[in-house]
């Protein structure tokens, strides 16, 4: 590969890198959100709104469970209303914002999840309006969830703020589910139709990702009214098998010439069988089963991609870019639990973009492999059409050959005529003069006469010094003769004095049969050899 192609690859990883970052660091720029201050504690299932909570945690444990968040916060100006909504993360199970006044009366109360069949007031986004008076309020938020992808934290914003920061997260979610969506189906079509692991992998990949993103950003539950949870984590489970089995096939990668690759896909791929197996027995462990996986995943690409790419394999060197750019994105949406200073955009839609920018990249690499596929083909063909022009023409003189003309007496008309040629003399120059001398003679000889004939017939070098014209109709026999005259006058023009032909014609109509017609016109060429002045064709 070149240094322009690699300097050019990269510099593609890097923009796109940073055109993740400008879209992840803009939306919470100049925004007004402000974070609950306040304690979260854990609690057991029998846990009642009446009762104060006591076992104080930091945050959510990301395994899930029932958790308690209590917050006071204060109402100065009440020309706008509120929105409580959670950073960090969307994949929530349930929860319940509920908001007492100063006297403990409970003034407000929300609900809301994947698993909860209420309706979000928001598309695509837990986030829940108030309207409150001026004064002390206390926020109480239960949250019941199985797992969590990140660390959720309730924040509180404006409705005017809140309305224009989630932009840009439904933007995120809704451009790149499309791009998932119409890959998804183009590498189902090509699944389809080639049978390749390649593509029957990367296919199920990419939908699997749809399911979940999907679902952990709220577009399933939204639009489809589906809240079973376990869309979120366990199709990324099922994804991470697929991937490998991806990357193992398109680097070419086989036990008999890459063994440690090959016994390396293995042990990850077990490995992402324990994950699934835990997951399967321990459902608050789905999405770190998943998170682990996707790492292995992600090392599995970037391992097999650098060996490959440094053995030469030039698919290697692009597929490198589209895994740098998605070990680059993606290890930073499964190893963080708090985005700080970012509340509109959550982890789901970090590890989105990752995803989506790897399917961009292996939409480059696969096109690159089919450019190579149809290069292939042309070349195949061209060698094909050079073959034969091989098994069809005579190398000497470039004429249709025997076997040319075996073909074309098989769908001669009933009308056409056979014209059998036989140049006398051509030992002469041979055995005097060399037989690049005799060459010459042929060369000039076939030159001179296929010119001359045109649409009249096509000229067939038999072998040797036999030639044979095929034509469509027997009345052009005069004029064939006619140029047959003139040919050899120009051969005698031109310094081969000695040279002549004898020459037979027979018409389809005399014979039942093309053995019969050769027989005819092979008989009257031996007639004309032996009299020059009898008539060939009465």
């Amino acid at each position: 590969m070149r240094y322009s192609q690699l300097i050019t690859a990269n510099l593609r990883t890097w923009t796109l890198s940073l055109v993740c970052l400008l879209l992840i660091v803009f939306p919470a720029v100049g925004f007004a959100q402000q974070e609950f201050v306040g304690q979260w504690y854990q609690v057991g299932a029998d846990w009642q709104f009446s009762e104060q909570p006591s076992d104080a945690i930091a945050a959510p444990k990301l395994t899930g469970g029932r958790f308690v968040f209590q917050s006071s916060f204060e109402i100065r100006d009440a020309s706008e209303n509120i929105v409580i909504d959670f950073k960090n993360a969307s994949s929530l199970g349930r929860f319940q914002h509920t908001i007492t006044d100063s006297q403990g009366n409970i003034v407000a109360v929300a609900k809301g999840g994947i698993q909860s069949e209420t309706a979000n007031e928001f598309f695509l986004r837990h986030g829940r309006e108030f309207s409150l008076p001026p004064g002390q309020y206390q926020l109480t938020t239960e949250l019941t969830s199985p797992y969590f992808i990140a660390e959720p934290q309730p924040y509180l914003d404006s409705l005017s703020n809140y309305r224009q920061a989630i932009k840009w997260g439904n933007f995120i979610t809704l451009v790149s589910l499309g791009v998932l969506i119409s890959l998804g189906v183009y590498y189902a079509i090509l699944a389809l139709v080639r049978r390749r692991t390649t593509e029957i992998m990367y296919t199920f990949f990419i939908w699997m990702n749809v399911l979940y993103n999907s679902t952990a950003l709220l577009l399933t539950p939204d639009l489809f009214k589906i809240h079973w949870f376990y869309f979120v984590g366990g199709p990324i489970l099922l994804s991470n098998f697929a991937y490998v089995l991806f990357a193992k096939h398109l680097l070419q990668i086989k036990a008999e010439t890459h063994p440690l690759l090959d016994r390396l896909a293995t042990l990850f791929l077990v490995l992402m069988a324990g994950l699934l197996l835990a997951a399967l027995f321990n459902h608050h462990w789905v999405i770190e089963s998943a998170r682990y996986g996707v790492g292995l995943m992600m090392l599995y690409g970037l391992i097999a991609a650098l060996v490959r790419a440094y053995e030469g394999y030039e698919i290697a060197y692009y597929y490198l870019v589209a895994i740098a750019a998605f070990f680059i994105i993606g290890s930073f949406a499964i190893s963080s639990k708090d985005l700080e200073g970012i509340y509109t955009l959550y982890i789901e839609h970090i590890g989105l973009l990752a995803v989506t920018v790897e399917v961009l990249l292996i939409g480059l690499v696969l096109g690159y492999q089919f450019a190579e596929v149809y290069r292939d083909k042309e070349k195949n063909l061209a060698l094909v059409r050079h073959s034969l022009q091989i098994a069809h023409h005579d190398a000497l003189t470039g004429l249709p050959n025997r076997y040319a003309m075996d073909q074309a007496l098989e769908k001669l008309s009933s009308s056409g005529m056979i014209t059998l040629l036989d140049m006398d003399n051509l030992k002469l120059y041979n055995d005097t003069y060399g037989h690049s001398k005799g060459d010459e003679l042929l060369q000039l000889f076939a030159g001179t006469l296929s010119t001359r004939l045109g649409g009249l017939g096509v000229l067939h070098r038999m072998g040797g010094d036999e030639f044979a014209i095929l034509s469509d109709s027997s009345n052009l026999a005069d004029s064939i003769r006619q140029n047959i005259d003139d040919t050899i006058k120009h051969l005698h023009r031109n310094g081969f004095d000695k040279a002549g032909v004898s020459y037979g014609l027979a018409s389809m109509s005399e014979v039942s049969n093309v053995d019969e017609l050769r027989m005819l016109a092979d008989q009257r060429m031996y007639q004309h050899k032996r009299n020059t002045n009898m008539p060939q064709w009465a």
